[in-house]
């Protein structure tokens, strides 16, 4: 609604005004909380923090807050069945019908990694 100026302008009146502040207000309201939610529902699936030679480092928050981290070879299989592994404890996990051709150096990195990105939200490669 526009009131009438003495100089003939349409400069809106109180009630328009209001509309607006709650219009815009409502907006960045919904703005934020599509922004908010697809980051939280990703706290609970595993996201790829770094890479170290042919190993992946993931890591991921459980429902609790807590960090969960998990280093593997990718071969393509199931999780238990297909992938040269870390065990939470850091131990090589090698699935019966696969063999590991990395280095020890190597190994103690992506073991290195792991205590790193169990340790702290902050990760540094």
């Amino acid at each position: 609604m526009l009131s009438n100026h003495p100089q003939g302008w349409g400069v809106p009146g109180p009630a328009a005004l209001t509309r607006r502040a709650i219009g815009r207000g409502l907006c960045l309201a919904l703005i934020a909380s599509s922004a908010v939610l697809p980051a939280v529902a990703a706290l609970n699936t595993y996201s790829r923090l770094d890479a170290i030679g042919a190993w992946v480092l993931e890591r991921k928050l459980g429902d609790g807050g807590e960090i969960q981290c998990r280093a593997f070879i990718p071969s393509g299989g199931t999780w238990f069945g297909s992938n040269v592994r870390l065990n939470q404890e850091g131990a090589l996990v090698v699935p019966a019908n696969l063999t590991y051709s990395g280095t020890a150096t190597e190994l103690k990195q992506v073991q290195a990694a792991q205590r790193r990105c169990q340790s702290d939200l902050i990760y540094q490669p």
